[in-house]
């Protein structure tokens, strides 16, 4: 079999539009056959003639939704793993070192790189696919395909302006370019600028209606506090997908979806139910396993909650899973084990500059929830809101706010943060702590009682928080 590896523009095969999805608050994963869509090419000297399809899960931070695949991607998931992808590596690093003027083994090899990451979290990957990608590009600048998995790069390290910014120039010049219209969407949202998001999320809908971007409808339907159409968006999003031929971690994503927001809705029952399709669909899927923890933990089944925390951390230690993890432990009296956990965020605060962005936000919530290095979160929280003006943005400075004593500034972020209605049970909480700060005892119990009623455990640490707040406002 000749290899189809150049270094000329000429022979170059246009990335396939793809429709990732990206947004805030959710981490969910997706699948894309590497083969079927054409990048990964054969080589005669390769360890594997053509890598196995794999599928990427989700970009580290509490603040992410990690891509999917478009409608137009034919599903091609299912016994891909880390494995192939390490084999896949070799084979493209080997092409490339024998010609660096090799543009499509450099793309591939940034295509595979990006997509362990997405496996495993690992955010390292991410900048060695920036690496590839950019030797690729230095070879064939007007390469679309390589510009596509640029801002898509940008996009996954939370550089959301330069994506946006990449990805619109790619659709201005090729309209036909759709990921690169859904990376301009998914960017704006995540800085918070919803009506433009809206406004590209509808015209992607125009052109390419399907599950991807039903699920997009979805999750800016919750955020604009509408959950009734965002539940019934993400069922609809859920059989589309069945209906496209979606599977493993495709399909896992919808159910993932469905579950995150049945759990903001207090539904603790089906989110549950969701997140073990997920798990069916994606035994591996560490984010439907955390989603899965805090079911059980508001649930009051802190054992399996403990477990279900135990496993997701053994397939990638985010903070926000260690910090739960570490919060059932300290409930339960286990002081020594929660400390082992906190210990473990601590030290990956101190990791590299490019894991610190991804993970700003995970770790302002918990240096405040656990009274910790209080300025440096809120100078990280104001370093965030700068670039990532969005719900969840004002939300965390807020919350930062308040606990270096600053109530008046805290209660007009928080104001912000829930300008969009988001009905979230967080979001409430942190509301009405900052209105008991300010002695303003009648707002604060509205708002801490309607956190619990939405969701009486939307955190186990918190909500016990909450509680004894009420318990100790003057009666009315």
């Amino acid at each position: 079999m000749a290899s189809t590896s150049t270094s000329q523009p000429s022979s170059h095969r246009k990335f396939r539009p793809l429709l990732f999805l990206g947004a805030a608050v959710l981490i969910a994963g997706g699948s894309f056959g590497l083969n079927r869509l054409g990048l990964l090419r054969s080589n005669p000297d390769a360890s594997v003639a053509r890598p196995s399809p794999v599928a990427p899960a989700g970009a580290p931070g509490s603040a992410e939704l990690s891509p999917i695949q478009a409608p137009d991607v034919p599903p091609a998931l299912g016994t891909g793993t880390t494995q192939d992808l390490d084999k896949a590596i070799g084979v493209w690093t080997a092409n490339l070192k024998r010609d660096p003027e090799d543009f499509i083994s450099a793309q591939n090899l940034s295509l595979v790189y990006y997509t362990r990451g997405r496996l495993t979290g690992n955010a390292d990957d991410y900048a060695r696919a920036q690496e590839a990608v950019d030797q690729g590009l230095k070879i064939y600048p007007d390469n679309p395909g390589a510009r596509t998995l640029k801002a898509l790069l940008l996009y996954t390290l939370h550089d959301f302006e330069g994506a946006r910014l990449a990805a619109q120039a790619i659709f201005d010049a090729d309209p036909a370019q759709l990921q690169a219209l859904a990376t301009v969407g998914d960017s704006q949202l995540e800085m918070g600028r919803y009506d433009a998001a809206a406004a590209t999320f509808a015209a992607l809908e125009k052109v390419q209606p399907g599950a991807a971007v039903t699920a997009r409808l979805a999750r800016l339907a919750s955020l604009q506090g509408h959950d009734d159409d965002a539940a019934s968006r993400a069922a609809q999003a859920a059989t589309e997908a069945r209906d496209e031929g979606n599977e493993g971690t495709s399909l896992a994503f919808y159910d993932y979806l469905k579950g995150y927001l049945a759990f903001q809705a207090g539904k603790l029952d089906l989110a549950g139910a969701s997140y073990e399709a997920a798990l069916k669909d994606w035994p591996g899927s560490y984010l439907a396993l955390e989603g899965l923890a805090k079911v059980r933990a508001a649930q009051g089944r802190v054992d399996d909650a403990i477990e279900l925390f135990g496993r997701a951390i053994a397939i990638v230690p985010q903070p926000e899973f260690l910090a739960g993890l570490g919060d059932l432990y300290q409930l339960s009296g286990d002081t020594r084990k929660a400390e082992e956990q906190y210990a473990t965020v601590r030290a990956i605060a101190r990791l590299q500059a490019v894991q610190a962005q991804l993970f700003n936000r995970q770790l302002v919530l918990f240096d405040i929830n656990h009274g910790e290095n209080l300025p440096d979160a809120l100078a990280l929280a104001e370093r965030e809101l700068q670039v990532r003006k969005d719900v969840y943005g004002w939300d965390a400075y807020a919350w930062a706010l308040l606990a270096n004593g600053r109530t008046d500034d805290a209660d007009a972020a928080m104001d912000n943060a829930l300008a969009l209605g988001t009905h979230d049970a967080l979001l409430a909480y942190h509301a009405g702590m900052i209105a008991q700060a300010r002695n303003d005892d009648g707002r604060a119990r509205t708002l801490l009682n309607e956190a619990l009623a939405l969701n009486p455990g939307f955190d186990p640490l918190q909500s016990a928080r909450a509680r004894d707040v009420l318990a100790r406002l003057p009666t009315p």
